[in-house]
């Protein structure tokens, strides 16, 4: 069954995989399953579709998915509450594929990160997301991602975990992390290692921290900014960048490193807008000189809002009622209606022939009352076109949010159709014969249904059980 896939384009690929998933959504439920592992022997990569694949098929394969149907679904999937319930399973083949995963989400991440810290291979690593976790607070996290050798960070990365890790377990717990590092190329790694060593390393913890978080290296770091770029606006970026990092900042020492002149002006006019500075120490830093005695000091810098948490706008892909629109070739009437539809094969629009037959067109005759979606679906030519847009996700939104729609009437006949044929069960063999038809096959839904049967006929003890099920006597 795998040649079925063999010698098809990249685009032709996301093409079939996307009317297959169409398709599952519309099968019986508890057939789906069925269905995608049929279709996975086909191509392994069927729920990489470029997008989220629908809602009823996600759901099928995770409540009764196999291991298999999970982990394939796990290398896929981009919406952040389906990777933490797939996390939630507790199967390492779909931790391992969750971990391959491109779209993986940062809580995902943090979650498997503090499941299994050691487990640091996987495709889908994602050096922000190993940065954040680096500076995030939490002493697991921190401590989970410094066992993950992956990533060139800033020195000041690392050394803000491992101040984490020691503000929260003390000296035994950086030893217990030092000891499980795979290894000590980090300079800031290795540091902590020869530290840890010591018979007291109290002292030496605070000198390898103050090494790469003091304000000395915010000093050295803030003159490097601005002897590397004689440009001042790549020099005022540069700077603000060195001060996003994690320093400990002491602002008696800055406000004497200004005085010094040992302070560039740049960094003197960002240090200055920031919220946390004293207002005394703004004055030198704006002057170069101290606080007069009697002068009032300025008022210290408003605090920043609060960052509010991205939303997504509300989702307007099902409009609301409207009037039903043109019938077009279909005319006015039942019979014009019947004629067209079994003459005529159906196009998604009318862009490249303006008197096309259109999916809008079938919407409008259905709303009108002149055909009900019972007698429009057995008659749609092609049957992918049909079954491709109804199946995909803004069609099951219809069938409950627009439920008054042709569209979301022709959801739930498609759906009738496709469940009175399978309703006795559906072999393997079925199912991946969809694989190479339905992108192309020219005739209807039931004439594919009939063709793919014809194709792989039932055994002679399933098909006596269905006749004596429905009655047929010889």
């Amino acid at each position: 069954m795998a040649g079925a896939a063999d010698g098809l384009s990249q685009s032709e690929r996301q093409t079939v995989r996307f009317h297959l998933g169409c398709l599952a959504a519309l099968i019986p439920y508890h057939q789906r399953p069925a269905a995608l592992e049929a279709w996975l022997d086909i191509d392994r990569a069927l729920f990489h579709l470029g997008f989220h694949s629908p809602a009823p098929v996600t759901d099928t394969v995770l409540r009764l998915g196999s291991t298999r149907l999970r982990a394939a679904l796990a290398g896929a999937v981009g919406d952040q509450a389906h990777q933490r319930t797939l996390i939630a399973l507790d199967i390492p083949e779909v931790d391992a594929a969750l971990r391959d995963n491109h779209q993986l989400g940062y809580e995902a991440s943090c979650l498997l990160r503090l499941r299994n810290p050691a487990a640091t291979v996987g495709r889908g690593y994602r050096p922000d997301h190993h940065r954040r976790a680096l500076l995030s607070g939490d002493p697991d996290l921190a401590a989970a991602a410094l066992l993950d050798p992956r990533g060139a960070h800033p020195p000041t990365t690392r050394a803000h975990a491992w101040a984490t890790v020691r503000a929260h377990g003390g000296t035994a717990r950086v030893r217990e992390v030092a000891a499980a590092l795979p290894g000590h190329e980090d300079p800031t790694d290795a540091d902590i290692a020869l530290a840890c060593a010591e018979a007291d390393p109290e002292p030496f913890l605070d000198t390898a921290l103050d090494r790469r978080l003091g304000t000395g290296a915010l000093l050295r770091a803030l003159r490097a900014a601005h002897r590397d770029d004689p440009n001042p606006w790549r020099v005022r970026r540069a700077t603000a960048r060195v001060l996003e990092e994690p320093y400990r900042l002491d602002w008696a020492l800055i406000a004497a490193a200004r005085l010094g002149r040992r302070l560039p002006r740049t960094a003197s006019d960002v240090l200055l807008r920031r919220p946390d500075c004293p207002p005394e120490v703004a004055v030198v830093l704006r002057t170069g000189q101290p606080a007069r005695p009697g002068r009032g000091l300025p008022p210290p810098a408003p605090e920043p809002a609060a960052r509010q948490p991205w939303r997504s706008p509300p989702s307007t892909w099902v409009p609301g009622w409207r009037p039903p629109g043109a019938t077009g070739p279909l005319g006015e009437s039942a019979e014009s209606a019947r004629h067209a539809l079994r003459t005529m094969t159906v196009s998604f629009d009318a862009r490249e022939d303006p008197g096309a037959l259109t999916l809008a067109h079938l919407d409008a005759v259905i709303e009108r009352g002149q055909l009900s979606a019972f007698e429009v679906a057995p008659l749609v030519r092609p049957a992918g076109l049909l079954t491709s847009w109804v199946g995909q996700g803004s069609g099951c939104a219809d069938v409950t949010r627009a439920a008054w729609s042709g569209r979301a009437a022709l959801h739930v006949e498609t759906a009738a159709l496709l469940a009175r044929w399978a309703g006795g069960g559906v072999s393997a063999e079925r199912w991946a014969a969809f694989h190479p038809l339905l992108r192309h096959y020219p005739g209807s839904l039931p004439e594919l249904l009939a063709e793919v049967s014809a194709a792989h006929p039932d055994p002679p003890d399933a098909r006596d059980a269905r006749d004596a099920r429905d009655g047929v006597t010889a």
